[in-house]
């Protein structure tokens, strides 16, 4: 069992640093500058066009995750306390939110700007590179979520439970992170390898969308707040079904999965 802390905020000085934001803003800094730094070293490409393309994606993808949550999770709680809305540093934010914002924050990008700068590699090639530094940005920024422990789960003595002053529970955010490290590794043992088109992100798609599936079952139904659930699943069970049948069909029209 692991020993119980929580962190929200840290002093630094007189600065009051928001754990859950540092983590947060670190995993997408550590993700655009890497992708930033892989795109100019493969084939040339100026950093500067992927952090605007990163601004576009994560400030649609805030406004989606914050969206979906209160409308899907918490719209009650939210009707009735207002001012909360704003107030992310509490946390509430959809993880399929966020990629239905980045989505069309992407969308945006292409209608605004282009891609006419991608000329060596292909928009599917691109997000091949892209998929992978999210992953990283993603456990990384999940390490706030763990701090602040916004996302319970079942009561359970197991060995990845945190010893909770209430009894032991596990903890979502840490689950994730935990069932994450097989495929960034994959990914990391596998980068030098040539992958057909959008495989990448076809095989990123289908293993978040498996391991949340799964994941959400072990969400806590005893606490004050439960995640809303229609018809016994919630809202990122039914966006992780969409989620891996898109990898699936990505994969078929690769015709060969070539790992």
């Amino acid at each position: 069992m692991i020993p119980w802390f929580e962190y929200h905020i840290v002093q630094l000085g007189p600065i009051p640093i928001q754990v859950w934001g540092f983590w947060v803003a670190t995993g997408i800094v550590v993700a655009t500058m890497l992708l930033a730094r892989q795109l100019k070293k493969q084939y040339g490409i100026d950093p500067v066009h992927v952090t605007d393309i990163a601004t576009y994606l994560v400030v649609a993808g805030f406004l989606g995750a914050r969206v979906f949550h209160i409308v899907l999770y918490e719209p009650a709680f939210y009707a009735s306390n207002p001012l909360e809305i704003i107030k992310i540093w509490h946390g509430g934010l959809s993880s399929f939110g966020g990629f239905a914002g980045a989505l069309v924050g992407l969308w945006i990008f292409k209608k605004r700007k282009g891609f006419a700068w991608l000329k060596k590699i292909s928009f599917i090639e691109f997000v091949d590179q892209a998929a992978q530094m999210l992953l990283l940005g993603w456990m990384i920024g999940r390490i706030g979520c763990v701090m602040i422990h916004d996302h319970p789960g079942i009561a359970c003595d197991c060995v990845f439970a945190l010893n909770n002053p209430n009894g032991p529970r596990l903890d979502m955010a840490l689950l994730e992170i935990i069932g994450l490290l097989p495929l960034a590794t994959f990914f990391v043992v596998k980068r030098n390898k040539k992958f057909s088109p959008g495989m990448k992100t076809s095989i990123l798609l289908v293993y978040y969308g498996v391991l949340r599936f799964g994941l959400d079952f072990l969400r806590a139904r005893d606490v004050s707040a439960p995640d809303a659930r229609y018809f016994g699943l919630t809202p990122a069970q039914y966006f992780s079904i969409v989620m891996a049948v898109s990898g699936v069909r990505m994969m078929w029209k690769n015709k060969t999965v070539g790992i």
